[in-house]
């Protein structure tokens, strides 16, 4: 009986995000959601080796737009901090991107500008001035408009 030689082929699949914006477009809250996912090893802090409640990911050389898995460890708020300091220190070129408003908490009036003006998915004034709001804050004042929105339903304009 003879066989015929058996060819091995390997199928190699590329699923990618159409959507997905690139990294160096994102913010570094977005960076952070993207990295959740990639983190290797126990869930402790590689530095301290504790457990705490709460772990954050870290960014082993500094660099949040670096999402591999290599550069990922699992770190406590405390030690998370001190590496940033560190990197801070040693002069890394590597700077964050979060919108902090210099005036502090966005007023409900500039909240509610936001809720009207932004285009979902847009990086626009409107996304910054909702993503500066607390969230404690975007709770109250979306209560604030969905009771200004409900007066004015059951008014009767007659």
């Amino acid at each position: 009986m003879r066989y015929a030689a058996m060819e091995s082929y390997t199928i190699t699949t590329v699923i990618t995000n159409p959507s997905r914006k690139p990294v160096g477009e994102i913010t570094d809250r977005a960076k952070r959601y993207r990295a959740q996912s990639n983190v290797p090893g126990p869930k402790k802090c590689v530095i301290c080796g504790k457990n705490p409640g709460k772990l954050d990911v870290m960014h082993l050389s500094g660099d949040e737009s670096d999402g591999d898995s290599k550069n990922l460890a699992y770190g406590c708020r405390s030690c998370n901090g001190k590496l940033a300091a560190a990197w801070k220190r040693a002069g890394s070129p590597v700077r964050t991107r979060q919108y902090n408003p210099s005036s502090g908490v966005p007023s409900f009036q500039q909240y509610a500008w936001a809720v009207a003006n932004h285009e979902r998915g847009a990086h626009d004034e409107g996304g910054a001035i909702i993503h500066a709001t607390p969230r404690s804050k975007r709770i109250e004042y979306a209560k604030r408009i969905a009771a200004s929105r409900s007066e004015r339903r059951d008014s009767v304009p007659f």
